[in-house]
């Protein structure tokens, strides 16, 4: 299963740990692969910075790091324009179009999770996420 992790969940992993910990620690013991593209790489990493700012006294585990070493990388060449109503997520759509991506995991229960698939793709909670994990 080829999956794309939204900013919302390599974010939580690394400062918060819970469902989103475990969805990347499946990730990195081969239960799935993960793909990356250089602008969700980018935002991962620029989240995660404005995170350390805020929380100065934390000391988070680096899953943009591992991500960007280790996920497959995609160059996206669709976009994904007007497809959610917040014009940022559609990095993680093309990155899902690139990678030909099963699924995206996400917590935006607001904008992805609502569409439920973009084209081919299903985008699950983490729960649903791990849910499926267990039923492959």
């Amino acid at each position: 299963m080829r999956v794309v992790f939204d900013t919302n969940i390599v974010v939580s992993a690394s400062f918060w740990r819970g469902k989103p910990l475990d969805c990347l620690a499946a990730w990195a013991a081969g239960r799935c692969e993960a793909a990356v593209s250089p602008a969700l790489l980018a935002e991962y990493h620029e989240t995660m910075d404005e995170l350390r700012r805020e929380y100065p006294c934390r000391k988070p585990v680096d899953w943009a790091d591992a991500l960007g070493e280790s996920a497959e990388l995609v160059f996206p060449a669709e976009r994904a324009t007007g497809a959610t109503p917040d014009p940022g997520d559609e990095i993680v759509l093309e990155c899902a179009i690139a990678a030909e991506a099963d699924l995206i995991v996400s917590g935006d229960k607001k904008h992805l999770l609502r569409l439920g698939a973009y084209r081919d793709t299903g985008i699950v909670s983490p729960d649903e996420f791990l849910r499926r994990l267990v039923g492959a």
